[in-house]
């Protein structure tokens, strides 16, 4: 975790302590601040920028080959037409990749110091919940 958060993770924790403010309320009115809701909305950035950080990497990638093509078939046109899209893929790659720093700069600081990881697809157990609670929300949404 770094010791000074960037301008971009401030303003990230900052909407995190504002939703702090609005969910200190549960369902029978008294007053709590659940620092897991705060930690998930930070795992969530985190989750949502990596996912933005790997799609524009398979973008890059992908036309990466198809100039390797325009170039072996001589194709100018689209060996321009590739260039200046790479450059604006390797802008918005920087973008992302600030982005997600910040992202895992807040949740670092949120959960004290403990670093982000992306979790692997079907590795989180299914949650089930009681028959009284689950009374309980019927009761809440009616």
């Amino acid at each position: 975790m770094t010791n000074t958060l960037s301008t971009l993770a401030k303003m990230k924790l900052d909407v995190i302590k504002y939703h702090a403010d609005t969910i200190t309320t549960n369902l029978n009115g008294e007053e709590i601040t659940n620092l897991k809701d705060l930690v998930s909305m930070a795992r969530d950035a985190c989750y949502t920028s990596n996912n933005s950080v790997g799609f524009v990497k398979t973008s890059i990638s992908d036309t990466l080959a198809e100039y390797d093509q325009a170039v072996e078939d001589k194709n100018d046109r689209q060996i321009e037409s590739s260039k200046r899209y790479l450059a604006i893929l390797q802008s918005r790659l920087v973008s992302h990749q600030e982005r997600h720093q910040a992202d895992v700069d807040v949740y670092a600081n949120l959960t004290g110091g403990e670093v982000w990881k992306p979790t692997k697809k079907g590795s989180t157990s299914a949650k089930t919940i009681s028959k009284g609670n689950l009374e309980e929300l019927r009761k809440v949404v009616a």
